[in-house]
């Protein structure tokens, strides 16, 4: 399966990673986190601006909704090699919190697979009532305490990749040396495409021509059922990028409403991979 794939390529990059032949993938890799050190200078109050230029690509836009004439941003910060995040929740393009990253069971369902069962994201429409209700979530969840949020940046001293010793090195260096070009040239296009699809260089209210000006020609654009009209920004190959899954670009939908203004931006975890179909 491509996540046992990927997690063993991931450990044997990180357990090889004191060869110069990986140095590169693991400069890529540091890009897309965070250091402990220089998330605990992020305080209430910076600004989007500010966090963007000290973070850039590490930066991971989420969404952008508008609530009764105010904005809001929800901006996700990945550290200990893409493992784990924390998310700040802008008002108004001002720091408002860091809050502890949550899942959503609703969108999680479980299918037969190989005399068992497995679980995958379902899909939703853009104009599903329940986007609303887990941006609201995420807008009224509690404020991490700065002794929480050094607690989450903490490494957790109980894991080790010691189980996955039982891997000859030789099987690991050499499948790694082979897939490392491969993987490296994956992290570029990643790279690229969260640069030059980053929600947050868009504004609510801005026209079609601002977003085409900005973004180019999208992917596919659809008309919800409530009028509204979503471009889909992304990778458009089907191959997938070999990167950590979560610090893959999944793609951007900027929605707009009748009058051609954008209502909304959605991206990463808030994307749904079936409005590129």
């Amino acid at each position: 399966m491509r996540i046992k794939y990927l997690i063993v390529l991931w450990l044997a990059v990180f357990i090889c990673g004191c060869s110069s032949h990986y140095k590169h993938i693991d400069s890529m890799v540091k890009s897309l986190n965070v250091s402990q050190k220089t998330f605990l200078t992020i305080t209430n109050g910076i600004s989007l601006d500010a966090l963007r230029s000290a973070l850039g690509v590490a930066a991971r836009h989420e969404f952008t909704i508008g609530k009764t004439n105010e904005n809001y941003t929800l901006i996700s910060c990945y550290f200990d090699g893409g493992d784990n995040a924390l998310w700040l929740v802008f008002h108004d393009k001002i720091l408002m919190k860091i809050i502890e990253p949550f899942s959503f069971p609703e969108l999680l369902e479980t299918y037969p697979y190989q005399g068992t069962t497995a679980t995958r994201a379902k899909s939703w429409d853009i104009d599903d009532p329940g986007i609303e209700e887990r941006t609201k979530k995420v807008i009224n969840a509690p404020a991490l305490t700065r002794e929480q949020i050094a607690g989450e940046l903490r490494p957790d001293t109980n894991t080790t990749s010691g189980s996955w010793s039982v891997f000859p090195a030789f099987i690991l260096s050499g499948f790694l040396w082979k897939a490392a070009p491969q993987v490296e040239k994956d992290y570029e296009v990643n790279e690229n495409l969260s640069k030059h699809y980053d929600g947050c260089q868009a504004n609510l209210g801005m026209s079609a021509d601002d977003i085409e000006k900005l973004y180019g020609k999208s992917l596919r654009m659809f008309t919800a059922k409530n009028g509204e009209t979503t471009r889909i920004y992304g990778y458009g190959e089907t191959r997938e990028l070999q990167v950590n899954p979560q610090l893959a670009f999944t793609g951007m939908a900027i929605v707009s409403d009748t009058k051609g203004r954008v209502t909304a931006i959605y991206s990463h975890v808030f994307f749904n991979n079936e409005w590129k179909k």
